[in-house]
């Protein structure tokens, strides 16, 4: 236990200082935060937190809050799961690793967020050999990353189709049919039920294998809110023994203020109150977002194994979806892009909801 926090401790303090992780930016970025909520949910762990920043990262306060964490890791197995996987980068002995956005190895490289190992040669010919393999692989991240055509030299005026858009809406998202290069400004707006209903996804949307189980609609949140609120519920019977589900809501509010201290309250109990949901990295979805992933362990219940719950703010709009129970094979390799992938529509259709071109 103790090896574990101090590495992921290690990890927190090279993302305070600005330096190399060593596992890899979303990874570093993942345990960083993971660190930061759990000892942030104690009195001694937030003094040790605090004292790790204030002092630059010294190996004291590191020690310290290794110590703490560590003692974390013993009674929570979801919180020592959760860092071995961050923290397992592949990498082996006497290679050379493009990991995300760096080689770590004898020289430091910024690449694409790819992942290629190299085994490091020991005769001068073949380090000659390994130098130009990794140009060729740096050549087509390049050509990957920029685009050939921008490379060749192609116009890219504003007259050719493909202006920037500071927020615009999914192919998916109900909207009249505009072109890529539209701009849209979000202006919060309390939504018609029908509106927030329109913002979940429908069957249509969802990949194929998948069926309804509670149909999407609306209505109007309870209490004097003045808030809308839209819901769908989706299984797929071929995952998990059929008990993988997708459960979406959409909350719109008049005012909102309401909607960002929702989502700031969801954020607080998660990090000080709520052991039993642990944060993950994601990219960003709608003005603010974070995930979490949880396990359900009651045995009569068809909900057990492990969740991932994505929370969000667009503008006025409020989005809770969870994905789950995830089960094991080989969806599993990918479930997080799955559920993500499925964020960003609902993300994309409130800001379309919200948008003047």
């Amino acid at each position: 236990m103790g090896e574990l926090a101090a590495d992921a401790v290690g990890v927190l303090a090279a993302v305070i200082t600005g330096t190399a992780t060593g596992v890899g930016e979303q990874a570093g970025a993942a345990v960083a935060q993971v660190v930061r909520d759990r000892l942030g949910a104690s009195e001694r762990g937030r003094a040790a937190l605090a004292d790790v920043e204030e002092t630059g990262a010294s190996s004291e306060a590191q020690a310290r809050a290794s110590a703490i964490l560590a003692e974390e890791i013993g009674s929570d197995p979801r919180l020592q799961h959760t860092l071995m996987v961050h923290l397992s980068a592949p990498r082996a002995d006497g290679d050379v690793v493009i990991d995300r956005s760096r080689i770590r190895g004898d020289n430091a490289i910024l690449v694409g967020s790819g992942t290629i190992i190299f085994r490091k040669p020991t005769s001068a010919a073949g380090m000659v050999a390994l130098v130009l393999a990794v140009l060729v692989v740096l050549a087509v991240l390049v050509l990957a990353v920029y685009g050939g055509s921008r490379i060749l030299g192609s116009d890219d005026s504003p007259d050719s189709g493909h202006g920037s858009a500071s927020a615009t809406a999914g192919k998916n998202d109900g909207s009249p049919s505009s072109s890529d290069s539209e701009e849209r400004t979000i202006t919060p707006r309390v939504l018609t039920v029908a509106e927030t209903r329109d913002v979940v996804p429908g069957l249509e949307d969802m990949p194929s294998g998948w069926a309804v189980s509670s149909a999407r609609n609306g209505f109007p949140a309870e209490g004097e809110t003045g808030c809308n609120a839209g819901t769908a519920n989706y299984e797929n019977p071929e995952k998990n023994s059929g008990n993988l589900t997708v459960t979406c809501r959409v909350t719109a509010c008049r005012d909102v203020r309401t909607v960002i201290d929702g989502y700031a309250e969801a954020l607080k109990r998660v990090a000080t109150s709520d052991p039993e949901e642990t944060r993950i990295a994601m990219p960003k979805c709608g003005d603010e977002s974070f995930a979490t992933s949880y396990t359900v362990t009651d045995s009569q219940s068809d909900w057990n194994g492990d969740h991932v719950e994505i929370r969000a703010r667009v503008g006025a709009v409020y989005i809770d979806m969870n994905y789950g129970p995830i089960g094991d094979g080989p969806y599993r390799l990918d479930f997080l892009e799955r559920a993500q992938e499925l964020m960003r529509l609902v993300c994309d259709r409130a800001v379309a909801s919200q948008s003047v071109p």
